[in-house]
């Protein structure tokens, strides 16, 4: 068989099964001005530069800024995820999602309120966040302020 015959066999089979193949076989189209679902995870920068660590947004109780340059990721299993940014820059979209944002030492701390089982003064006038999972994270309002922050959520 000649090269054109060919190209224009194969290009002919081609044709028809694009025509009959079922929807699912086709390469999906998006179009682009349809918005992309949310990602479930958050991405979080690793220890290693260009490297990421990920976590299910679902499963995170508290963003804790732990240091000047690294934020302390709390998931609901106990578990922590150290990201080497200042919490900040992951989490500043989230704050409609429910999160409440607190200050700290370092800078902040963004909870989910309903992760909160209690609410612990301390002596230099700060509080004691108490979670769930038994990790606990400080921030530097008076517990009355944290209540009434976290209170209406």
């Amino acid at each position: 068989m000649q090269a054109p015959a060919l190209r224009r066999d194969l290009a002919a089979s081609c044709a028809i099964f694009l025509a009959v193949a079922p929807a699912g076989t086709r390469a999906q189209e998006h179009p682009r001005d349809q918005p992309q679902a949310p990602d479930a995870f958050l991405a979080l920068n690793a220890a290693r530069p260009g490297a990421f660590n990920y976590a299910r947004l679902a499963d995170i109780q508290v963003f804790l800024d732990a240091s000047p340059t690294r934020c302390a990721v709390l998931l609901a299993d106990g578990q922590e995820i150290k990201a080497f940014q200042k919490c900040e820059t992951i989490t500043r979209h989230l704050e409609h999602e429910g999160f409440v944002l607190l200050p700290n030492a370092f800078g902040s701390v963004m909870l989910a309120p309903a992760f909160v089982s209690s609410l612990v003064a301390t002596s230099d006038g700060g509080c004691r966040l108490n979670l769930r999972n038994g990790k606990w994270a400080q921030v530097t309002r008076s517990c009355s302020n944290v209540h009434d922050a976290i209170g209406a959520r």
